[in-house]
């Protein structure tokens, strides 16, 4: 089984259209995918289970959330503590695919509660993780430091998905991947938008 960890370089950089659209590509590649989202907060009306089950194509079962709140804060404010070994057993306990996504609640230090962060799922959950960095003013400096924190912790890095709908312009996007690409070559994997580009 493939098993990502979709996090982002920050809030509101495309976390869950990229999940839909990564989903979608596989569906249609022939593969069974799961979805889950260990926690959201602001929900309803926020759901990213539902935007990806529109995206993809994958029904109610196999694209859900797993612990929700109703205001949008980060989850250590609502929950005291976060159930992180029971969404970690939930986790690892898919069988029934041969990809599981799992996307996180914010980007990798936002806190959980209970002395956990986003991250510390990757390692319980052995996924390898998948960087959503806006293709904006900022970037650059957001994607290195994600990727310096996951090189520091040996964490599996598959890559980073540049989101080029929040470039103000094609020259900036350009210019951006570019730059992106000679500090850290290879690792851009892919480009997306309305549909995903593999680069690698």
């Amino acid at each position: 089984m493939m098993r990502f960890f979709i996090s982002g370089t920050g809030t509101g950089v495309g976390k869950t259209v990229f999940a839909g659209l990564f989903a979608r590509d596989f569906l249609r590649g022939g593969k069974s995918v799961r979805y889950v989202k260990p926690v959201q907060t602001g929900h309803p009306p926020d759901d990213d289970a539902a935007v990806v089950r529109e995206m993809s194509g994958l029904p109610p079962e196999r694209a859900r959330i797993l612990y929700s709140a109703p205001e949008p804060v980060a989850p250590s404010w609502v929950f005291d503590p976060f159930p992180f070994d029971d969404a970690v057993a939930q986790i690892n306990a898919v069988a029934d695919a041969g990809v599981l996504i799992v996307e996180s609640a914010g980007g990798l230090l936002a806190p959980l509660g209970g002395g956990k962060a986003n991250a510390d799922f990757i390692k319980a959950c052995g996924l390898t993780v998948i960087l959503v960095t806006p293709n904006r003013l900022g970037a650059l400096n957001e994607a290195m430091l994600n990727l310096y924190y996951l090189t520091r912790e040996r964490a599996p890095f598959h890559g980073f998905a540049v989101n080029d709908h929040l470039a103000p312009d094609a020259d900036f996007a350009a210019r951006n991947k570019r730059e992106l690409a000679k500090l850290a070559p290879g690792k851009t994997r892919y480009v997306f938008d309305e549909a995903i580009k593999r680069l690698i």
